[in-house]
């Protein structure tokens, strides 16, 4: 068996333009980055305005002050929160995709997504119906029909979205859990 020489023992360590993965430069890195934090924090404050909204609501014995926190979080909530969603889920496909931590290769990024489109996608399946016709009977309130103006569900998602947020971002900063699999040579 002989020794490689110097020039096939470059050609074994040097990676294949074909294996080389496509990744962010430094500064589109950093504005993308930047507009991940900034939907990320958006969305946690759209949640803590709807869970003063919906608080208020709970809270309160005036059917007036129920039935105007319940038409304000028809205006906000709905188109924003999924917006804002949307915006995370493609910053943070386009991270994942752009550096050395990829979409699948390690759990916390992989649990960031799963809660990301759960998240998303838990806005338009069960927030928004709710939200409409809590909406619809603080309309008929404010007409001066006698309709019931219960919070009932929209209770669950101002406590539920920020903890899971609040999941995502220690998930970012901690990075537990490690790879996904290894890679085989």
């Amino acid at each position: 068996m002989s020794t490689p020489g110097p020039a096939r023992a470059a050609a074994v360590r040097a990676p294949s333009p074909e294996r080389t993965p496509w990744r962010l430069g430094r500064r589109t890195r950093k504005a993308v980055l930047a507009i991940h934090l900034v939907a990320s924090g958006t969305w946690i404050g759209i949640d803590v305005v709807m869970a003063v909204a919906v608080f208020t609501a709970l809270l309160s014995d005036d059917t007036p002050t129920k039935a105007l926190s319940f038409q304000a979080l028809d205006l906000f909530v709905v188109w924003p929160l999924f917006v804002t969603g949307l915006v995370c889920l493609a910053s943070g496909i386009t991270l994942g995709i752009g550096t050395k931590y990829g979409l699948f290769r390690y759990w916390w990024v992989a649990t960031k997504l799963v809660l990301n489109i759960m998240l998303a996608s838990l806005v338009l399946i069960a927030l928004r119906p709710g939200v409409s016709e809590t909406a619809e009977r603080a309309r008929q309130a404010m007409a001066g029909e006698a309709v019931s103006l219960e919070v009932g569900d929209l209770l669950f998602p101002p406590i539920v979205s920020p903890l899971a947020l609040l999941i995502a971002v220690l998930l970012a900063v901690y990075k537990p859990w490690g790879r996904i699999r290894r890679r085989t040579r």
